[in-house]
């Protein structure tokens, strides 16, 4: 296995283990004892720093989906209903990630759950955070590592500027 693959399982396994945490929204482990900048400071200071360098390693995820619309994975909401429906009717499932731990019965349903998953994920446009990242590194040499199984980067951008799961 090579050391990317390695980090990819290991990535994984932490994400089971602390599925829950991360649902609802937080972390395991404290990053930092520094109170946050404001929000639109965040946002300066992250332009300003693209704008000075000289490239750009961008560690992308869930979070940028999430935040353009793409919030079916972790909860049980009209977007989540919108796709998963029945599974939703079915299982008691609380979001899209839910049903990728679950042990199917048969693997008609395992494949009609996947599919569903991948069709969603897959036929989804090009969210707005996407795009605003992709404004900003406009003109820059950049390269994505992402975790994102939506696909929203190696839509946007070719091949070799990408490492996806």
């Amino acid at each position: 296995m090579s050391f990317y693959e390695d980090l990819v399982m290991q990535t994984q396994m932490n994400y089971s283990r602390y599925y829950s945490v991360y649902a609802s929204g937080s972390t395991p482990y404290q990053l930092t004892d520094k109170k946050p900048l404001p929000y639109s400071e965040q946002i300066k200071r992250l332009v300003q720093e693209v704008k000075e360098a000289d490239c750009v390693v961008v560690g992308g995820a869930s979070g940028l989906s999430a935040a353009g619309g793409g919030d079916f994975y972790y909860e049980d909401n009209d977007s989540y209903r919108k796709y998963f429906r029945p599974f939703a009717e079915k299982y008691h499932f609380k979001g899209a990630f839910a049903g990728m731990m679950h042990h199917w019965e048969t693997r008609e349903e395992y494949w009609g759950y996947l599919a569903t998953f991948l069709h969603t994920t897959q036929t989804a446009p090009v969210r707005p955070p996407y795009l605003d990242l992709n404004a900003l590194l406009e003109g820059k040499d950049f390269f994505v590592l992402t975790t994102n199984q939506d696909t929203q980067f190696v839509k946007l951008y070719p091949a070799d500027k990408v490492a996806e799961i």
